[in-house]
């Protein structure tokens, strides 16, 4: 049918439309809802904050707060677009000193929910209420209460049923919650949060003056001892905060908790310094844990270049990069877990003669011939072939147990003498690849058989980590776990895999969560596709094999080797680094100068 060209096609939308266009940026589930109020209430200076929530956020979000509270007016302005007492004129935009500061979270919020405020100023004899329903106001008057306010958010996406539809189980959405209140909490160690779940107190975290005591509260009191200071200056440039030992490690990034201006974000220039000053240490596939504070100048950093604020952007990123790396490398340097920096060595990543390099991951490489380089271009797709030479100890026909054993080098490394020479066998790769070809082939097979504690263990785990670990219950089974929920704050642990028996549970449990963390995408129901399982195999094998620098009996090294021959054959273990390195007769004689 024809139209009138000259007929308007432009028009206005209606306040309520935009309104709920304005919530599809800013409210993403409800750990978005709690997010806005959280740093509202940050905003008017609380130092106190409760926090509740039902059914995930879907039933209910209420956030109270001690803070400046506001008069009848401000109250009505707050919920009117692009309302905000926080900036002025648009140079505030380059030096943002607030949490919030866009005026658009409390209309966006209450068009797609029904929203209660109520609030009193300081010093003001009465306070304020107003309710509102899918962005109408329904109700305003005078009302009673304590200086601060209280906003309740009921039925979020109740009036946009194609939004709702997309909200997870209460579990997953209550993760989401708490996963971002402990990253705040983590953040303003002076302000006491109190969080109450399913009309039930859940979590607890009162103000310290101590950084490392609200660690030890959010995370857990094992994890903060695994930590050690970092901070570095660089002009008005300053970074503190906390990074593990290199013996402390995780199998995913979900440790990283990095803040700008005490504002959580998700950097790419943050992460990528802080995990390159730890590339020669920690193996690859292996992660920190680490909490950087940076604090730069408002005008030296953009927070207005995502709706959620998550990402910012650098006026020097080169600086701010720069910066991380000293820290990092200081606060490892420190301790003496590497070595100095400034010391030689060759193109190759090899020491010089008679000269080991301290610590580093590269120490595996330097034994095998090959440099760290060339691991990361084979593990990218370079000809096989080059690498394989360099690194694969014997055909594949070789008998382990048939070897003449001579005994442990370094309390890390087996010495067995073949017909030509020499077999080093690194003993935690070794027994890295038997657990987990073990626990591969019974879940493979059916599943893997538990073998019950004598003593059921409790284990404390971040909230976000025990609802995953509880909706993973029944796949953890065939993995060999049998765990439970016990409370708000921890699991309980009933068996765990027969072929780890010996084994710390709650060590397991904690890098069993951690690749949950890491598989989250996938759901519980990742854990039953077989990729997945190999990477959690991967993962307990390497926490539960033996150790480098564990003294072995010679009963014990003589079984591993037996070991090494039940299990299909492999050069590396599940993490690529080798099981066994030859040094032949013609390599012996060259050293000697015989050739």
């Amino acid at each position: 049918m024809d139209t009138d060209p000259d007929a308007p096609r432009i028009r206005l939308l209606p306040d309520d439309l935009v309104d709920q266009i304005a919530a599809g940026e800013v409210v993403e589930r409800p750990a978005s809802v709690v997010k806005e109020l959280v740093e509202n209430a940050l905003d008017a200076g609380a130092a106190r904050i409760r926090v509740e929530v039902r059914d995930g956020g879907a039933s209910l979000i209420a956030v109270t707060d001690d803070g400046s509270g506001m008069g009848a007016e401000d109250a009505r302005r707050a919920l009117e677009r692009h309302a905000t007492s926080k900036i002025t004129s648009g140079a505030d935009l380059v030096r943002i000193r607030t949490f919030g500061f866009r005026g658009e979270a409390l209309p966006a919020i209450a068009s797609v929910s029904r929203l209660r405020l109520r609030t009193r100023a300081r010093g003001a004899a009465e306070g304020f209420e107003l309710r509102i329903e899918g962005g109408k106001v329904i109700e305003a008057r005078a009302a009673g209460g304590p200086e601060g306010t209280r906003i309740e958010v009921a039925d979020l996406f109740a009036n946009v049923p194609a939004r709702r539809k997309f909200l997870k189980s209460a579990a997953t959405e209550w993760g989401h919650v708490a996963e971002w209140l402990a990253r705040a909490a983590l953040a303003l160690p002076s302000v006491h949060f109190d969080i109450q779940h399913d009309d039930r107190p859940a979590l607890s975290w009162p103000a310290v003056s101590d950084p490392i005591e609200r660690v030890a509260a959010v995370l857990s009191e094992r994890e903060a001892e695994g930590l050690v200071p970092a901070r570095a200056t660089e002009g008005a440039l300053r970074i503190e905060g906390f990074v593990s030992r290199p013996d402390v490690q995780r199998s995913n990034a979900a440790g990283l908790h990095l803040f700008v201006n005490r504002r959580p974000v998700r950097d790419r220039l943050l992460r990528h310094a802080l995990l390159d000053a730890y590339r020669d240490v920690l193996p690859r596939g292996r992660y920190p844990t680490a909490l950087l504070f940076l604090e730069v100048p408002p005008e030296a950093v953009d927070v207005n270049v995502h709706p959620a604020k998550w990402e910012v952007r650098f006026a020097d990123p080169a600086a701010v990069h720069r910066l991380v790396a000293r820290a990092v490398r200081g606060a490892l340097e420190e301790r003496r877990w590497i070595a100095a920096s400034g010391g030689v060595t060759s193109p190759a990543g090899q020491a010089p003669p008679g000269q080991v390099r301290e610590a580093g991951s590269g120490s595996d490489w330097i034994l095998a011939g090959a440099s760290l380089a060339d691991a990361d271009r084979a593990a990218e797709g370079a000809p096989a072939q080059l690498f394989a030479e360099r690194i694969a100890p014997a055909s594949p026909g070789v008998r382990f147990a048939e070897l003449r054993l001579l005994g442990q080098v370094l309390a890390t490394y087996l010495v067995a003498e073949t017909r030509d020479g020499l077999l080093l066998i690194d003993q935690h790769a070794a027994h890295e690849r038997v657990l987990y070809e073990g626990l591969r082939a019974a879940w493979r097979e059916g599943g893997v058989a538990r073998q019950p504690l004598l003593l059921t263990e409790t284990v404390e785990l971040a909230p976000d980590r025990i609802a995953r670990v509880a909706e993973a219950a029944d796949s953890l089974l065939r993995l060999g776990f049998e765990v439970e929920r016990f409370g708000e704050r921890a699991v309980a642990v009933r068996a765990i895999p027969a072929l780890l028996t010996g084994h710390d549970p709650v060590s397991l449990l904690r890098d069993l969560a951690d690749q949950l963390d890491g598989a989250r995408s996938g759901g519980a129901g990742a854990l039953r596709d077989p990729d997945a399982a190999d990477a959690l195999f991967a993962s307990l094998a390497c926490h539960a094999a033996r150790r480098a620098g564990e003294r072995l009996e010679p009963r014990e090294q003589q079984a591993l080797l037996a070991a090494l021959d039940t299990i299909p054959f492999a050069p590396t273990c599940p993490h690529g680094r080798p099981v066994a390195v030859p040094i032949g007769r013609s390599e012996l004689e060259r050293r000697f100068g015989r050739s």
